[in-house]
């Protein structure tokens, strides 16, 4: 009875731990994201930070697992932390930019990006790296016979696959249900009362002051919950937020959170902190719609691709005989504007001469049979995956089709007036190589909004300002800013040929697979906070992919040097296990963002899809494991066979899904069915590290035999856990923010493959 108490408490608490992991890691990254302007790099910093501190937890713990004796009074204190230290965190994120002191709506540098996230998940992702080890101690503390070899060994498989299933139901049930219906801070309370329910078991019951003031505190988080307290902090937190603004509704969307505020009497649309348009801003509506449209003898369909609710709509009709197709990508965008701005904002939607059309541009451009005269890009800066991939070649080629003969596609981007540093140039130049390699036409409108200009026509673009201010006159159109007086100003000859100069050196394409434009808006935007990020990626980029491969041959031959030491191939094996999986999991997020678009809606699926095969291949682990050694080390050998094929299909795959899986009607299946492929890594991890373990301690124990202990099983898990966990570190801190803009999805996969295929040579000695 006593032995399947002890077994039951060891599940419980392996699955309450990843339970709450999934859900604090994706609520803690959607908070993150929406501070930190929906950049993708974010992704990868968070993930570095939070992997790093579970493996420093996990580490420290196991290092003194020998002597905590007090293994339950240890983890009921871990997760009695965690019900503090998690609502908390996410208090500090939304007050994160008072205490940076960043102004709302402004960039944030690499450099603070990193900083504050390597800080403030800190305390709770070490708390549970720890718990991870102190609940490997307790079961095997609690021996349970699941099988007739090394039982310690099954038992802290078990505890990786009850945490798997608790992660894996965690964030499905995240994703599916509780992302609908519930605010953050509200489902956390939630989590605080399951977490506390479950602890409970950790209690002695002649404990008659401790189980009290454990229900006490349970009943008041029920009380807060539904007296409406918790919904009371939710709102003040979010005014602390968006201090200086009066909050006229927030909410998320699939695509991130939406913040519209008012102030000095104008609308201000923020989505995930970057800001998106404010009502009444004549000068960029004026300036990215009617120089496109001057430049066009007759335009009469034109298609607008986002941000037309700023005033880029009005302006557009100011034109005679124009129609617009008005593409939205978030529909929430539309029906919070509806609900809540003024009809003198919205009543334009309501032309005729306007339709809307609320989907992914990429998917529209793609299937509509409609050809326009102008198309106008009318986004934010490639800040981001999201929006990159309506910069690069793939979509102008896709543009490129819905044009009539001599159609004019317009990219506006951020620039300078009069001078362009070495970091603009670049972002420029690759902007406009990658149109010239789809249109025979492109010229470009210098000033702090850089208008390029592209016609499927030679000739197609005459940028002859004269002509330009008789036909605003012709076409009898008032504006404010763009006038007969401004025209020639911003197309001076001395601009125009600086730069024409400037643009004549080629850039770098930007594609699907490659996002160099917006790498180069990373390098532009974080020397305005530190010099140091420039550098580092300007060395790298110096560096040739073939040299980079140098790195799986240093490792094989460090391997060769401690080859005494026979775990150390088990080691390597799973750090850079860790390392490849983790980036396989960014390059799906970075590439279901180019696909699809809303990543910020199914990365509690990406993430949880990765612990769903991870409880498949922790199964399938716990089979071989009862079997004799020698099949224990041929299936490892399989394994990392495995890890080295996986990375290669990857591209492949890639490919299909925008190529070929971009149906009209199945968009949504292909999408859910592209966010669970990090199932396939999360299998082959699962069978990897189980099996990792009981070679480890199998290793250890012949060479010394009084090491095969309860306590020292539980070591050797935490010391591998945190192993895995370091590499997958590593690999987040450098795939999103330099591997994938630098080199590619094609080429990060390879040197994976490359990586893996070395550590392979290693373990054929075990």
């Amino acid at each position: 009875m006593r032995m399947n108490q002890n077994r039951t408490q060891s599940i419980c608490l392996s699955f309450l731990l990843g339970f709450i992991s999934i859900i604090s890691q994706v609520l803690l990254l959607r908070e993150l994201i929406s501070v930190f302007y929906g950049n993708e790099t974010a992704y990868a910093v968070i993930l570095a930070s939070w992997l790093f501190w579970i493996a420093v937890g996990s580490s420290v713990v196991s290092f003194f697992i020998h002597k905590l004796q007090q293994s339950r009074r240890w983890i009921l204190l871990g997760f009695w932390s965690i019900l503090f230290i998690l609502p908390l965190t996410i208090l500090c994120i939304r007050n994160l930019f008072i205490v940076m002191d960043i102004p709302i709506g402004e960039i944030v540098g690499i450099l603070s990006m990193t900083v504050s996230s390597f800080f403030l998940l800190a305390p709770l992702t070490f708390c549970l790296g720890a718990l991870y080890t102190l609940i490997c101690a307790f079961s095997q503390r609690s021996p349970v016979n699941e099988g007739p070899r090394h039982p310690e060994i099954h038992g802290v498989s078990g505890v990786y696959l009850w945490e798997a299933v608790g992660s894996a139901l965690g964030g499905v049930v995240f994703s599916f249900v509780l992302i609908h219906f519930l605010s953050p801070l509200v489902l956390v309370c939630g989590m605080a009362v399951i977490i506390l329910g479950i602890c409970s078991i950790l209690i002695d019951p002649k404990n008659f002051l401790l189980r009290t003031i454990h229900f006490v505190l349970m009943f008041f988080l029920v009380g807060l919950w539904f007296s409406g307290g918790v919904d009371k902090i939710d709102q003040w937190s979010r005014q602390q937020q968006w201090k200086g603004y009066e909050i006229v509704h927030i909410e998320d969307s699939l695509y991130g959170n939406i913040a519209l505020l008012k102030r000095y009497g104008e609308y201000s649309l923020f989505q995930n902190g970057l800001h998106v348009f404010t009502t009444n801003d004549a000068l960029s509506s004026e300036e990215r719609v009617h120089y496109p449209l001057l430049t066009h003898p007759a335009p009469k369909n034109i298609l607008l691709i986002g941000n037309g609710l700023g005033g880029s709509i009005q302006e557009i009709l100011k034109h005679p005989q124009s129609r617009v197709d008005y593409l939205e990508l978030d529909p929430k965008v539309i029906q919070v504007t509806e609900d809540h701005l003024p009809d003198s904002v919205t009543n334009i939607l309501k032309s005729r001469r306007v339709r809307i059309f609320v989907q992914d541009a990429r998917h529209f451009v793609k299937q509509t049979k409609n050809r326009y005269d102008v198309i106008i890009l009318n986004l934010s800066d490639p800040h981001t995956a999201l929006i990159n991939r309506y910069y690069t070649l793939e979509f102008f080629k896709e543009a490129h089709q819905r044009l009539v003969p001599g159609g004019i596609i317009s990219v506006s981007v951020s620039s300078s007036e009069n001078y362009l540093n070495d970091e603009t140039q670049e972002f420029l130049q690759s902007i406009n190589t990658t149109l010239q390699h789809v249109y025979t036409d492109v010229k470009s409108i210098p000033g702090d909004t850089h208008i390029f200009l592209a016609s499927n026509e030679k000739g197609g673009i005459r940028l002859d300002p004269d002509l330009l201010v008789q036909r605003l006159q012709d076409r009898q159109i008032d504006t404010q800013y763009v006038q007969s007086y401004y025209i020639p100003f911003r197309m001076s000859p001395d601009r125009m040929d600086y730069i024409q100069d400037v643009l004549q050196h080629p850039g770098q394409i930007n594609s699907d697979a490659r996002p160099v434009a917006y790498l180069f808006d990373i390098i532009h935007w974080s020397i305005h906070f530190n010099t140091g990020f420039k550098k580092f990626i300007n060395y790298l980029r110096g560096i040739k992919f073939w040299q980079v491969l140098i790195v799986p041959f240093v490792l094989c031959f460090i391997g060769i040097l401690f080859k005494r030491q026979k775990t150390w191939p088990l080691s390597l094996s799973i750090m850079t296990t860790g390392f490849s999986e983790i980036i396989y999991q960014v390059i799906v997020i970075i590439a279901f963002q180019t696909l699809y678009g809303y990543a910020y809606y199914k990365i509690g699926l990406i993430v949880s899809s990765f612990m769903i095969g991870l409880v498949f291949g922790v199964l399938a682990a716990r089979k071989v494991l009862k079997k004799p050694v020698s099949n224990v080390i041929r299936t490892y050998k399989h394994v990392q066979c495995g890890v080295c094929v996986y990375p290669l299909f990857l591209p492949v795959l890639f490919i299909v899904f925008r190529d070929v899986f971009q149906g009209r009607y199945l968009m949504g299946l292909f999408g859910t069915v592209f966010a669970f492929l990090p199932i396939i890594a999360g299998f082959i991890g699962g069978i990897q590290y189980p099996l990792a373990t009981y070679l480890f301690t199998r290793i250890r124990s012949e060479e010394e035999p009084m090491r095969l202990s309860s306590d020292s099983s539980a070591r050797n898990a935490g010391y591998l856990y945190a192993m895995d966990v370091l590499g997958a570190t590593i690999g987040a801190a450098l795939a999103g923010i330099v591997m994938i803009p630098l080199w590619g999805i094609n080429q990060v996969a390879i040197f994976c493959a490359v990586l893996n295929v070395f550590v392979f040579i290693l373990i054929l000695k075990l």
